[in-house]
């Protein structure tokens, strides 16, 4: 059964979505949208990015697959 979730960064972030969309695409990620509130990319499992570093990831199957997504965006975005 595959669920969702979410990564939330301690540090409070203000990511700039059109230079996220670059670092994201450069890494291999599929840009679905970038609503201005919210950036949502794919790769394998479709992540949407908030403007302060949460993430909500899905379909993931457990939380290790969910930390392995969440550090490829995070490592992607430089992180």
């Amino acid at each position: 059964q595959f669920e969702a979730y979410e990564a939330v960064r301690r540090d409070r972030l203000s990511l700039d979505f059109e230079d996220c969309e670059q670092r994201l695409r450069a890494s291999g990620y599929e840009i679905v949208s970038n609503a201005g509130v919210m950036l949502v990319v794919r790769k394998q499992v479709e992540v949407t990015v908030y403007p302060h570093g949460r993430l909500l990831m899905h379909p993931v199957k457990d939380k290790s697959e969910a930390e392995t997504v969440a550090k490829g965006v995070y490592d992607a975005l430089g992180m």
